[in-house]
């Protein structure tokens, strides 16, 4: 194609973004060479808005220019003209982030590889040592022309069918856009006149205005009255956030605490409140103006120190865990969540369908508001729609009258064919949007693994056409020995094998890397139908696939609750291993359930299970400190036949008998109740309570005050923890000390008389 001709499409494609104050793509398709010479000849011919076009790629050198996986340092600056090489991979989570700093009047430029023979090339980000490269299992498969790309051909096909794209191939001549895609031009954004806000500065809509007012009257009106902003992207919902800070920084003393999955997603909410505080000192996530400010923390160092704000602004709330966003709100009396509903940054829906209940439940006066009007490009925008279909942004489970009456009776198991899956648009979306729903972390990158992992097996329930349940699954394990200990000497992580590689570098367990594991990344259950069993006999089914395909260990790996940790215990999987530390984004300490499948795979999960309560007491006395005590129970019960009565002496039981039943102080007792208390937690033949054992496993495993431990839990005091531990010791005498001291208790004179002393 002639160069005056591929300006002139380029120029028409930016004149159209200008006028309708949407966006633009132009599909440069052909070998990679070709492609930059177009796209240099694009960007010096045509007209750009404002400034310069930013470039997107691993391996073009041409400026200004960032690598693939730092798309995100793109969020919160505004972009007339984005390249994006897809000659260096095609990353999604990068494609979301960059195009939404992509303003109206905007221009895509797409370098691509001739789409025949597209979806047939090896993503370069899965090439050892590439910049970006993505999490892509060990070894590397190898290309393979026969197994084509099922993303890349669903994005082809994407590509071909959008509005407001041009392809241009090489050697091939132009194509014009049908009839009426130019001039079928949505309203311009100026037929919603936006006002300037009352510094004169940023220009605000009127959703902008109202989230602003609401956010100020959370602040500032009755405690316990959160408010939940919710919109798509490119709505101003965190320059509301900033916006709306600055006027009470403005206002005088005012602490204001703003957290998000990542201190990059609030950059706005700060950039948004400096504007209007040209007086304000900045440092790296902290404003202050006089004795008011606003600074940032992240969620679980927040969840877990509490400092005091006046209040507290929670951005993209969706991509944090629902148990760490309850203990903000209870811990903060006036707090707003804002979160995305369609976008990289988290799940919103599902956020939206989990999080209602908790609020519903501990704040039954919350208010919402939702931003509709785009700031950044004008309504019916086509790459908005076009990143909503290629990354199923949109995607959403099916309805819930459609599975209303599913049970595991009516439901039909199926590991799914991913060809069959990628062609046939319903059922993918009702797949993914479940998956959405259900999980926090859920991102455009997951439908690339879902799509194209050369590890993943996935799996359905299907009710009358439609999905009720679904989980993925990857295939790990069965390294080399030399890799095998270079993984147990720390010194190689490769990727694509979690669970081996966790068991052997941090539970001790050398020999788990030559196994092999299926482990369960994702599971999700329509809404609708939780709690009818479906889950566990999804991971049933899970099971027996793992068998056929002769594994050694069925296995999974996430955040962990006491709901979960519950959850794969009565699907059969044991947990073996726990966290040291708090994974940042979610709060949680990880942990990792096992079922074994062969002798080998069984053999492994007892001696990980075993190594587990023989260093738990150790682990909580020490790094594990802060563990909520009663996940530390969930963790160490149900293993009675690994349960022994503690070799304490009879002087030893002599003083805890004391405690139990007369006035010997807990302080005296500590030793020797701890010698006794991981055996007592880890039976069943002692009926403890969950009060009791809780207060026992912060007591005397944690080593927490008493005065602590109340406050912790429901306990009034001091003086009610110490008689829940009396209560406790009392159990665990008479169920656990020798048959001498039993026969003692049942004489109330010599119970706590002292031993006699030897002759």
């Amino acid at each position: 194609m002639a160069e005056e001709a591929l300006v002139a499409v380029a120029q028409a494609l930016r004149d159209q973004a200008l006028a309708s104050n949407q966006r633009r793509a132009l599909v440069l398709a052909g070998p990679a060479d070709w492609g930059l010479d177009a796209a240099k000849t694009v960007l010096a011919g045509s007209a750009a808005a404002d400034g310069q076009a930013v470039w997107l790629s691993d391996r073009i050198q041409h400026q200004p220019r960032l690598p693939i996986g730092a798309a995100e340092r793109l969020l919160g600056l505004e972009l007339d003209t984005l390249v994006y090489d897809a000659h260096s991979g095609i990353d999604l989570d990068a494609l979301g982030a960059a195009l939404g700093s992509l303003t109206g009047g905007g221009l895509l430029v797409l370098l691509a590889p001739a789409l025949d023979v597209w979806p047939e090339r090896a993503n370069p980000l899965c090439t050892p040592g590439a910049p970006s490269s993505q999490a892509c299992p060990h070894p590397m498969p190898p290309a393979s022309p026969g197994r084509p790309s099922r993303l890349v051909r669903r994005l082809v096909e994407t590509l071909t069918r959008a509005e407001g794209v041009a392809l241009v191939q090489a050697g091939q001549p132009f194509v014009a856009l049908p009839a009426g895609r130019r001039e079928r031009a949505p309203p311009a954004l100026a037929s919603i006149p936006p006002d300037r806000d009352a510094a004169g500065g940023d220009r605000t809509t009127t959703d902008q205005r109202l989230a602003v007012a609401a956010i100020l009257k959370t602040a500032r009106g009755r405690a316990r009255r959160p408010l939940v902003l919710t919109s798509d992207r490119g709505r101003g919902k965190s320059s509301a956030l900033g916006l709306a800070a600055a006027e009470l920084l403005a206002g005088g003393r005012c602490e204001i605490l703003v957290t998000a999955p990542r201190h990059q997603a609030v950059a706005p909410v700060f950039a948004h409140a400096a504007r209007l505080l040209p007086d304000a000192q900045m440092a790296p996530g902290l404003l202050r103006r006089g004795a008011a400010s606003l600074r940032f923390l992240a969620p679980d160092h927040l969840a877990q120190t509490g400092p005091h704000a006046d209040l507290l602004l929670v951005d993209e709330a969706a991509g944090i865990p629902a148990p760490l966003l309850e203990t903000l709100l209870r811990r903060y009396p006036r707090v707003v969540f804002a979160t995305t509903v369609h976008g990289y940054e988290g799940t919103g829906r599902g956020f939206e369908v989990r999080f209602r209940q908790t609020l519903e439940r501990l704040t039954p006066g919350w208010r919402s508001r939702t931003l509709i009007t785009p700031i950044r490009w004008a309504e019916a925008d086509p790459i908005e729609a076009l990143l909503a279909r290629a990354l199923l942004l949109d995607a959403s489970p099916a309805a819930a009258a459609d599975v209303a009456t599913a049970t595991p009776r009516t439901c039909t198991f199926t590991r799914l064919d991913r060809d069959a899956l990628a062609g046939d648009e319903q059922r993918l979306r009702e797949l993914f949007g479940l998956l959405v729903l259900a999980h926090y972390q859920t991102r455009p990158a997951d439908l690339h693994q879902l799509l194209d992992g050369p590890t993943v097996r996935v799996y359905a329930l299907s009710h009358r056409g439609h999905i009720a349940a679904t989980a993925l699954a990857v295939l790990e394990g069965r390294l080399d020995p030399d890799l095998g200990a270079a993984v147990f000497a720390g010194l190689r992580r490769p990727p694509g094998h979690l669970l081996p590689q966790t068991l052997s570098a941090h539970a001790g367990m050398g020999e788990a890397t030559g196994l092999g594991y299926l482990r369960l990344v994702r599971i999700a259950v329509h809404p609708a139908l939780q709690g009818r069993g479906l889950g566990r006999m999804l991971v049933a089914r899970i099971q027996t696939d793992a068998l056929d395909l002769g594994l050694d260990l069925l296995g999974a790996s996430f955040g962990a609750t006491v709901g979960l940790l519950r959850f794969w215990r009565r699907c059969g999987l044991t947990a073996v291993h726990i966290g040291t530390s708090r994974n940042a984004a979610s709060g949680a300490h990880a942990a990792v359930v096992l079922a074994g499948l062969s002798p080998a795979g069984i053999a492994l999960t007892e001696r990980s299970r075993r190594r587990l309560l023989q260093r738990i007491p150790a682990l909580l006395a020490g790094v594990l400190r802060d563990l909520e005590p009663e996940l530390a129970v969930e963790l160490m019960a149900h293993t009675p036949q690994w349960a022994k009565t503690p070799g304490l002496d009879h002087q030893s039981w002599r003083e805890i008998a004391a405690f139990a039943f007369a006035s010997r102080p807990f302080e005296a007792v500590v030793a020797p109740l701890g010698s006794v208390a991981a055996a007592a937690l880890a039976g069943d033949r002692c009926p403890l309570s969950t009060a009791q054992a809780e207060v026992l496993v912060a007591a005397v495993l944690q080593h927490r005050r008493p005065n602590a431990i109340a406050a912790l839990t429901a306990a009034s005091g001091r003086a009610e923890v110490v008689a829940t531990l009396r209560a406790a010791a009392q159990i665990l005498c008479q169920c656990l000390g020798p048959a001498e001291l039993a026969a003692d208790l049942r004489d109330p004179s010599a119970r706590c008389r002292p031993a006699r002393a030897p002759l």
